[in-house]
């Protein structure tokens, strides 16, 4: 008999492609799309295209809707969104718990409706590998914080932990026209606050964030507890651009700069820590591709994707 699943945040880049994958074994899950609101257009675009799928709305601020939407559940997906006007403004006030809320809230409910598997999204304290300068980087911290919460209740219930890398798809978020190129030609200008040769991990996150949980729930045994690497490969930001040119054609350069919605000293302190000491430093992890049913979507194969896209 299949299971269900609740997904989390299933309209956005990590759920939806929890979604993407386990709906695509019907056998063995039937997919639970938990979102603020099953009436957004976002949910009506995904009932099209994934009609099996059920939607059941709930808050990660309301833990009743919470467990409404866990009644009957056999797994979880979980993530925790830090980057919202919401969260800021509550660190702003000095409320550095307000992400570690939402996810103990979402623990709390599985438990109580006794869900046997949570596979959360997480992420690597800075502060225990590079030290008290690192404190500041809220959101990983915040993470690891509710990854500890969920290792904490092992007694209740199995966790298991995705480590994602950086998003191919952040370059098309920050892109936008330049026609100052010297030839008069308009070229594509990405934006990103990372050194032009900083080399760290990235995933196409909407295709294999999904392959990396199916695998951790296809072999549970040897993945309770354990973490599982999201990643395709390292590139450097130059080595993305080039590759969208060498792809599409279309003429690219890389600026490393600041994107105004996320500048904040504890998003700087967050890339700073990646910068000098790599994402994914833990050395007890999994890396899911070499282990994944399918390979992982390569950069080449990303921006092939992709082939059409130009910013607006």
């Amino acid at each position: 008999m299949p299971e269900i699943v609740a997904v989390i945040g299933a309209t956005g880049f990590q759920g939806g492609s929890v979604v993407k994958a386990l709906s695509a074994l019907p056998n063995q899950y039937i997919v639970r799309g938990i979102t603020r609101s099953t009436t957004s257009a976002r949910v009506v675009e995904l009932q099209a295209q994934y009609p099996n799928v059920q939607w059941v709305a709930a808050d990660l601020k309301d833990p009743a809707s919470l467990r409404k939407a866990f009644r009957g559940v056999d797994i979880v997906f979980g993530n925790t969104n830090y980057l919202q006007a919401e969260i800021f403004a509550q660190v702003d006030a000095g409320d550095l718990d307000a992400e570690f809320r939402l996810g103990q809230n979402m623990v709390d409910a599985a438990i109580a409706e006794g869900v046997k598997h949570f596979v959360y999204s997480s992420l690597e304290s800075p502060e225990k590998v590079g030290g008290p300068e690192y404190r500041g980087a809220h959101e990983p911290e915040g993470k690891h914080k509710i990854e500890q919460y969920i290792r904490s209740n092992k007694d209740k219930i199995s966790g298991y932990f995705v480590y994602a890398g950086f998003y191919f798809q952040n370059f098309l978020l920050s892109a936008q026209w330049d026609t100052s190129v010297g030839s008069g030609k308009d070229a594509v200008v990405f934006t990103y606050p990372l050194p032009a040769d900083a080399s760290l991990p990235y995933v196409d996150i909407e295709e294999d964030l999904g392959a990396t949980v199916a695998l951790a729930l296809s072999n549970r045994s040897e993945y309770s507890g354990k973490i599982l690497a999201a990643v395709e490969g390292s590139y450097t930001s130059e080595e993305i651009t080039k590759a969208f040119t060498r792809v599409t054609g279309v003429p690219a350069r890389y600026q490393y700069g600041v994107i105004p919605e996320i500048d904040r000293s504890d998003i700087n302190t967050m890339l700073r820590f990646f910068i000098e000491f790599g994402a994914l430093t833990k050395q007890d992890l999994t890396i899911a591709k070499n282990n994944a049913s399918r390979p992982f979507t390569t950069l080449d194969q990303f921006w092939a994707k992709y082939a059409s896209f130009r910013p607006e």
